[in-house]
């Protein structure tokens, strides 16, 4: 069935439209276009600062006009990522929408539903002339997903309200009122290369794919397990049992995304060729048992490939392993506060070599302030004690927990009126803009909500039907008592 044709119909026509505009991580002008063209044919006011957030303001319904207005913020980006085999090109081709009437997922790449749905149900309420609401300030921020880039950039001199709602949560049914601060890291160490001629090499490219993934806050403490440290348990694994240079090495995509693949060339003396297949199928079978659980679909192939004209030194060949065995990595602390929450944790996202160095990146998480600067330490101690160097960007602040909350209090009565339940009030160890946007929006009541989503910032990333529907209700129900 066409997405078009489910319910609530305004809703995927608008996420169907979306999905059509490339709009990964940087590549967001088509997607802004498209929103600064949606409020112009409908007569909105609009505006794009220059950190490329677009803004859309609508006046308030009848009996609306002068209460006071309301944020609905969502993100126009979307984390790009995509099976090996597939070979759609996320940077300007469209991804192609599948469902089975109860999900929704893409063909082998990730459905962006995180923050997609937020912008669809934004342009709907904007499109729709039957909804009551207050006025409303639609804040659709840029490059969320590598650091917040747009909320970071924001001129919120536009803006008047303070009340926000955030929609990009991915539990129904929980109201997040607190998020993680956080920080990117890029560690750097060099290594020393030397040529392969005439060494009676053969070369082969390994790979570690089919893990489960996910998202670096909300999926840490699921124990799925990281590409890169399994491919440095593999790399140590087969060192015991014969000697090999590394060549190409490439693991994960995002830094707030679990590497679910991790791709290395190793350069094998020919004598010991059969030995270093062997041991790499030792390893595999091992790491299946280890990983049933957990990771069932994880798959290491063996290939030979063109010998390269240089590889990684013996010493530096060690460098890369102990680098990669002992960097951290995961959950660092729980908190001592809130049962079965992660207090502080860090992700390598990514490890490459280039340009004669070992390249790290991380997403380091806290819900604390104490607990990212332990972090910082540890990895700041680590890499300096291998002659490395590190940098850190993209730092945002902790959204902290506002004990009175007139705009909690209004959605919890609706979440009860609307699903005979009482929803969840959550704190979460993920990062939600709305800790930037409490420091440009001074005095800000802030809550986030949003349908189920699953995977996220993975090619399995799927959006729950009747969730998207149910959420819909309950947010126009939560306009209409914003009086």
């Amino acid at each position: 069935m066409n997405i078009c044709n489910l319910e609530p119909k305004k809703v995927f026509e608008f996420f169907s439209a979306i999905s059509s505009i490339p709009h990964g991580s940087g590549n967001t002008e088509k997607i802004a276009d498209y929103c600064i063209d949606f409020a112009s044919k409908r007569g909105l006011e609009s505006y794009r600062d220059d950190g490329g957030n677009v803004m859309i303001f609508s006046k308030g319904t009848k009996g609306y006009e002068e209460s006071e207005p309301v944020i609905l913020q969502g993100h126009l980006d979307m984390v790009c990522e995509k099976d090996p085999d597939c070979k759609i090109n996320m940077e300007n081709e469209s991804i192609t929408l599948c469902n089975d009437e109860k999900y929704i997922w893409a063909d082998k790449t990730t459905l962006g539903g995180d923050d997609g749905i937020a912008i669809a149900y934004i342009l709907a309420i904007l499109d729709s002339d039957n909804i009551p609401h207050p006025p409303i300030e639609a804040l659709l921020t840029n490059d969320e997903e590598i650091g917040m880039l747009g909320a970071r950039e924001l001129d919120a001199s536009k803006l008047k309200a303070k009340r926000l709602i955030n929609i990009d949560s991915e539990e129904e049914g929980i109201l997040t009122v607190s998020c993680a601060g956080g920080v990117r890291a890029y560690c750097t160490l060099s290594l020393d290369f030397e040529n392969t001629e005439s060494k009676n090499l053969v070369a082969y490219d390994v790979e570690i794919s089919g893990l489960t993934g996910g998202h670096s806050g909300i999926d840490i403490n699921k124990n799925r397990k990281n590409a890169v440290k399994i491919l440095s348990r593999l790399l140590e694994y087969v060192s015991s049992k014969c000697d090999f240079s590394i060549s190409h090495l490439n693991g994960g995509g995002k830094e707030n995304a679990i590497p679910q693949t991790a791709k290395v060339v190793l350069c094998v003396s020919d004598e010991q060729s059969q030995t270093f297949v062997k041991t790499v199928s030792d390893f595999y079978e091992i790491l299946k048992t280890e990983l049933v659980s957990t990771d069932p679909n994880v798959l290491i192939t063996v290939n030979k490939t063109q010998l390269p004209e240089q590889s990684v030194t013996s010493d530096s060949t060690r460098k890369v392993i102990f680098a990669l065995m002992q960097i951290p990595d995961g959950v660092q602390t729980m908190s001592p506060d809130i049962p079965n929450m992660v207090q502080t944790s860090l992700n390598l996202g990514t490890a490459v070599i280039s340009d004669n160095a070992l390249e790290m990146s991380f997403l380091i998480r806290s819900n604390a302030a104490t607990g990212k600067q332990s972090v910082i330490q540890t990895l700041n101690s680590f890499v300096e004690y291998l002659d490395g160097k590190v940098i850190y960007k993209n730092d945002y602040p902790v959204w902290e927990y506002r004990a009175d909350s007139h705009l909690r209090d209004i959605m919890v009565d609706v979440y009860k009126e609307v699903y005979a339940d009482t929803p969840v009030i959550k704190a979460i160890h993920a990062g939600l803009e709305c800790g930037i946007l409490s420091a440009k929006i001074e005095d800000a009541d802030m809550v986030s909500f949003g349908p189920n989503l699953f995977n996220v910032h993975t090619s399995k990333e799927k959006m729950d039907i009747e969730s998207v529907k149910r959420c819909w209700n309950y947010l126009i129900k939560v306009l209409e008592n914003l009086k």
